[in-house]
């Protein structure tokens, strides 16, 4: 039931590496006041996610935004998601590196920028690969 709340709107969440490694310590967190010991017990994570049977979180949003993305790039009509997307601030970009968008992931696992084209002539199977690319 917790990883269901902690992963509300997970969807469009940017997944980083920071983002990535605070959801994986609130969840061994949550576990072990599931399991009702303590940091201090010297219990390994692996004992931990053995003795709970709890589904990875990060794997679990991971999983959420990857089905998020093919029902956007399958999707026929206008929505306003995807116009968000595509939209642009009228203003300068910052100095610096950019932060990390939600596409980017995409971008990276499919090695193309125009990421929605390439999934369109994607399999579903195809797809499944994909993410499973991505998680492991």
């Amino acid at each position: 039931m917790h990883i269901t709340a902690m992963l509300y709107g997970a969807e469009t969440w940017v997944l980083t590496k920071a983002a990535e490694h605070k959801l994986a310590a609130a969840q061994r967190r949550m576990e072990r006041r599931m399991v009702g010991i303590r940091l201090s017990d010297k219990k390994t994570n692996a004992w931990l996610r053995g003795v709970t049977n709890v589904k990875d979180v990060i794997a679990s949003a991971v999983e959420r935004k990857w089905a998020y993305g093919w029902e956007l790039v399958r999707s026929t009509e206008v929505k306003w998601s995807e116009e968000l997307m595509k939209w642009r601030p009228p203003s300068k970009r910052w100095v610096g590196r950019p932060k990390t968008r939600w596409h980017d992931d995409f971008q990276r696992i499919l090695g193309t920028s125009n990421w929605r084209s390439t999934t369109r002539v994607m399999t579903k199977i195809e797809w499944i690969d994909l993410l499973r690319c991505r998680i492991l």
